[in-house]
């Protein structure tokens, strides 16, 4: 590990809970998360009628932010940042509470404008994922954060002054909830969206969702539907799920809702709000889907500490490998950049003429993924690296990948290391779509003959020219050595690829000298 990383703290002050994320950066603005903690707080429904957070509640919070701090000195962090979002915003006297919560603790409380929450998360969303037009529903405790983008710009945003706590506390009523109540709050929400007519102006669009209402809904409908990962990130919410939880939520008991699986039960009573909340925006919007993020506000906040600008789709990708091959010491950069090329070269030759544009550029990706990372498990142990790899790509894997593509990337490195014989079997064929398997085994040997063609790693070989010819893949090469050990693995890697293409793979070394 480098020496030369720097660790942020954020802290998130937010109407419902109160989170701390440590982040540790690289100078060239590669990061990841390294510690994380949240306490429930719940400060919309401490704000008296006169809309005052009162002493008692301020001081309540106190020992919490002390605390993170303390974990934000012994963590090293150069930087903290304490963001405070609707219920401080909205409280009559903000300004106090911003004031004694900085003697108290010692640390700048910068409270956010609804437009710069709304901001923040975009950018937090945007560096997870390479969608390029869309909605994005932020649900907190005290507020609603509403955001279109275009073209990966912000065009509109709005902060509605409802969220699932202060919801809960004006038209929750008894447990469980009624008809009359459900109807009350749909057509305050409704009231509120029909001021912005924008919000009606795009349908078709994805409505991709922040906070733990919808990160809640996405772990229910996982296992109710038992699908066969566990990730957050990039899990879809259809029409028809969203209308089932709709339906189930607000007239199940308390007691009842505590019980499902998924359901954390200090978010039992909250859930019905904000399920009311999503559907409502849902529809009004006109979304084709509702997206889980797993990047939101705190990640913007830390890209606005470290001057990281949005991505263009084409570089979310290539950051995050390149960011997570930042933390590992010795990861030879120059190799997996020579594998990628070569992968992407052979991919261009084999499939030129045939696939369709979207399906060459979702080759490309997979190819990328898994050429710059297929070596990543060997940071768990170097033995049996691949192994480790597939683990990670399907349980930690790139947030720029869907959960298919996730799937394909494992499958692509185990095959390519298993000499075309492994893949994708159980209860993940469910992700994958018709042609799949086939196409695991195809793209695995042209890894595996990327990877052979620096075996050892010295970027000592080049392809001089690729190309079909009478039922065989010709590979003129130049080599800067003998290339003994490319020489090797390259016998290996044609017999996975004779099984995937039902071709030859044949190849010519031309020494440096000669060319």
């Amino acid at each position: 590990m480098t020496n030369n990383l720097a660790r942020t703290g954020i802290i998130d002050i937010g109407s419902n809970s109160i989170r701390l994320a440590i982040y540790e950066a690289t100078p060239e603005g590669a990061y990841r998360l390294v510690n994380e903690n949240k306490e429930s707080a719940r400060l919309s429904g401490k704000i008296n009628r006169e809309g005052i957070l009162e002493e008692q509640a301020i001081l309540g919070i106190v020992p919490v932010l002390s605390q993170f701090r303390e974990i934000c000195e012994v963590y090293g962090c150069r930087t903290v940042r304490v963001a405070a979002t609707a219920a401080i915003r909205n409280a009559a006297n903000s300004v106090r509470i911003a004031e004694r919560l900085k003697a108290e603790i010692g640390l700048e409380i910068e409270i956010l404008t609804g437009e710069q929450e709304a901001y923040f998360g975009f950018i937090g969303v945007a560096a997870g994922m390479e969608t390029k037009d869309g909605f994005i529903i932020d649900i907190g405790g005290g507020s609603t954060e509403i955001t279109l983008f275009r073209d990966r710009q912000l065009q509109h945003s709005v902060s509605l002054p409802i969220g699932a706590v202060n919801a809960q506390l004006k038209y929750g009523g008894p447990d469980p909830w009624g008809q009359a109540d459900t109807a009350r709050l749909q057509q305050e929400i409704e009231r509120l969206l029909s001021e912005h007519k924008w919000l009606a102006e795009h349908p078709g669009l994805e409505l991709i969702g922040l906070g733990g209402t919808i990160r809640t809904l996405g772990k229910l409908d996982q296992r109710r539907r038992k699908y066969p990962v566990r990730l957050a990130h990039h899990y879809r919410l259809d029409a028809e799920s969203l209308a089932y939880y709709a339906d189930l939520l607000p007239y199940l008991p308390l007691e009842k809702r505590k019980a499902l699986d998924g359901l954390p039960k200090s978010r039992a009573d909250i859930i019905v709000p904000g399920m009311i909340l999503l559907q409502t925006v849902f529809r009004h919007t006109g979304a084709a889907c509702c997206v889980v993020s797993g990047t939101g506000l705190r990640e913007g906040l830390l890209m606005d500490t470290l001057g990281i600008g949005v991505p263009e789709p084409a570089e979310v990708l290539a950051r995050q490998a390149y960011g997570l091959l930042a933390f590992h010491a010795g990861a030879p950069l120059g190799h997996f950049r020579q594998v990628s090329r070569f992968a992407e070269r052979l991919s261009a030759v084999m499939e030129a003429g045939g696939p369709a544009p979207e399906k060459a550029a979702e080759t490309r990706r997979l190819l990328f993924a898994s050429s710059m990372l297929y070596k990543i498990g060997g940071a768990i142990r170097y033995h049996q690296y691949d192994k480790h790899t597939s683990y990670w790509l399907l349980h930690a894997p790139l947030g720029a990948l869907s959960h298919r593509e996730a799937v394909l990337c494992a499958a692509i490195v185990d095959c390519a290391a298993g000499g075309g014989k492994k893949g994708i079997d159980g209860e993940l064929e469910r992700l994958l779509e018709e042609g799949d398997p086939e196409r695991i085994r195809e793209l695995g040997s042209l890894l595996e003959i990327a990877i052979a063609l620096d075996a050892s790693e010295t970027q000592s070989v080049e392809i001089k020219e690729a190309r079909l010819q009478d039922g065989a893949l010709l590979l003129r090469l130049k080599c800067r050595s003998r290339a003994y050990l490319e020489t090797s693995r390259l016998e290996g890697a044609a017999k996975s690829f004779k099984k995937a293409w039902k071709l030859r793979l044949e190849w010519e070394l031309i020494p440096s000298s000669t060319c």
